[in-house]
């Protein structure tokens, strides 16, 4: 039987190896950089390296590896032409101070020209991507120096160029497609990319829409194609990221995608496919096959009935986000909507333009008996400046003046450095001055990430919303932090972290209490399940040394004491 011909370039042993087991395979090579040696001049005369055979159009798979690293050091004898006929002796002509000579595209160019004899039908590429780059070079006969022509050329003169944006990057995402669920939903190592590419349109009734012989099989976190499968009348080619077990995922390729869909250039692997069908199937094996695809339907329909509850999620939650994304109008309706959660009712949209050149705030609360709360909200990439805390402090004076009443109240909030992660903002976004004027003028400070981690702390328990809302009238940098009684950082922890030693000192302690610690202020809760103290359970302990085990694993920070209210 006919075996499949594989031709690899510059492909590692393990591959080569790998695919000589059942297949006749070429090792060869579309050219290695040369490190030019000059002699006393400032011009030298190469050949090309690339090793294609001879014989390609006979060929039925390639498999490219197309980045290149290898630099190879310059040796006369392999750069003299060894057979002259006539008076034609063609060599490249390099210049100082080019000090490599690639002869990678020209290895591609005569590649690409080498295919085009196969005319029975295409021949399967599989190429692992590098970034898209052309050289110019030029060729001169030594016997007529006049002789020269001059080409350029790339590195995807073998393959139809989808090249968009050369990108490096190492994130990458499946596309939403069988086939490239099929390929890479089983490869579980890191890849990456050095090219991003385009897809390509075709023309329907004067309109350009995307050509579906051209399919995505993954993207970059901006939604760039770095992956793809292109299988047209012309093409049959597969452009697969980089990485370093390049046989786990040709193994993938062959065996989920090549040996099934394109059997035919496989004849030795397709002697053993009638095992597959219904007439020779194994007792039972029909039945799992009939529960595995009602377990997949099912599994597609809870999956979409999730992602609707996911996108009602965000429309409900995404207030949020908004507070330490966004500015402006938008900013402010975030805030709205948060202090609407937290109880205030009264909220008033005031109108952000000028009026009669005084500026108004952006946000009116009325407290009922105890007045209003005005607020001004800014989004800002930075940190606040003194006249930007202090703009609200104008617009009480003028309020109190207006309700002949010193009832109101004044609130700055800021979403300080927008664009940073919020966890590597400056915490507090306030310097000292500007905390001190703040208390000095009876006005309040906040920042959103207080009220971002306000929400979980209300939510688990550790504040009340009526508590929120008092702290949030108050003077200076508002705090926002749950009141309970600091027991220490332990001084030992066992096993694993589940059991913590802490010294007590008059901080009475109860089974089925809390232990609560703050990580990047959230604050987090874990039930005491046992006391021990001088080798005894205990239900309660309020002085010195005592073993407290609890469910989960501890962090190594300072803990807190808070009740049970089974305990109360």
């Amino acid at each position: 039987m006919k075996k499949t011909k594989i031709c690899c370039f510059d492909i590692s042993s393990d591959i080569i190896d790998y695919l000589s087991e059942n297949f006749d395979v070429y090792d060869g090579s579309l050219g290695k950089k040369v490190e030019i040696k000059y002699s006393c001049n400032h011009i030298q005369y190469l050949l090309a390296n690339y090793d294609i055979p001879d014989n390609l159009h006979e060929y039925d798979v390639i498999i490219d590896d197309m980045h290149k690293d290898d630099i190879i050091k310059y040796k006369e004898e392999e750069h003299k032409r060894k057979y002259i006929a006539g008076k034609e002796a063609y060599y490249f002509q390099v210049f100082r101070p080019q000090n490599i000579f690639d002869p990678i595209p020209l290895g591609c160019k005569f590649l690409g020209l080498e295919e085009t004899k196969n005319a029975q039908r295409n021949i399967i590429k599989i190429l692992f991507q590098d970034r898209v780059y052309r050289i110019d070079y030029k060729s001169v006969n030594r016997f007529y120096s006049c002789d020269e022509e001059y080409y350029q050329y790339s590195n995807y003169e073998h393959i139809h160029c989808f090249c968009s944006t050369p990108l490096y990057g190492t994130e990458t995402f499946i596309c939403d497609n069988n086939l490239s669920r099929l390929i890479f939903e089983r490869y579980k190592d890191e890849v990456c990319y050095y090219q991003t590419f385009f897809h390509p349109t075709k023309s329907i009734d004067g309109k350009n829409i995307p050509n579906d012989n051209f399919i995505p099989l993954l993207q970059n976190n901006h939604g760039d194609i770095v992956s793809y499968a292109y299988i047209s009348s012309d093409a049959i080619e597969f452009m697969l990221p980089q990485t370093k077990n390049k046989l786990t995922l040709l193994k993938i390729l062959f065996n989920e995608v090549l040996f099934k869909s394109f059997s035919d250039y496989f004849p030795s692997i397709k002697a053993n496919s009638w095992i597959e069908k219904e007439d020779y199937f194994l007792p039972g094996y029909k039945d799992l096959l009939f529960l595995k695809e009602q377990n997949k339907k099912e599994f597609e329909r809870k999956n979409k009935e999730l992602d609707i509850e996911i996108k009602k999620n965000d429309k409900k939650f995404n207030f949020l986000h908004k507070i330490l994304t966004e500015t402006g109008d938008s900013l402010v309706h975030a805030l709205i909507e948060y202090f609407k959660w937290l109880g205030f009712e009264k909220i008033i949209d005031k109108d952000t333009t000028v009026r009669n050149g005084l500026y108004e705030e952006d946000i009116q609360i009325d407290l009922g008996e105890d007045g209003i709360l005005i607020i001004e909200a800014k989004g800002v990439n930075g940190t606040s400046t003194d006249a930007e805390c202090s703009q609200i402090h104008k617009i009480k004076f003028r309020r109190c003046k207006e309700r002949k009443s010193f009832d109101v109240k004044a609130l700055y909030i800021v979403n300080n450095e927008r664009n940073i992660e919020p966890l590597k903002r400056t915490i507090p976004p306030f310097n000292e001055n500007q905390r001190k004027d703040a208390v000095n003028d009876e006005r309040g400070l906040l920042y959103t990430w207080q009220l971002f981690n306000l929400y979980y702390n209300i939510e688990n328990g550790f504040i009340t919303k009526e508590e929120a809302r008092k702290r949030i009238l108050d003077f200076g940098l508002i705090n926002l932090e749950p009141q309970l009684l600091e027991l220490g950082k332990p001084y030992q922890y066992f096993q694993n972290h589940t059991v913590a030693c802490i010294d007590l000192n008059n901080n009475e302690i109860a089974k089925n209490d809390y232990l609560a610690y703050s990580i990047d202020g959230k604050w987090q809760k874990v039930e005491i399940l046992e006391l021990e103290q001088n080798h005894k359970q205990q239900d309660k302990v309020s002085n010195g040394k005592v073993g407290i085990k609890v469910k989960e694993r501890l962090p190594e920070c300072v803990l807190y004491h808070m009740k049970s209210l089974h305990n109360n």
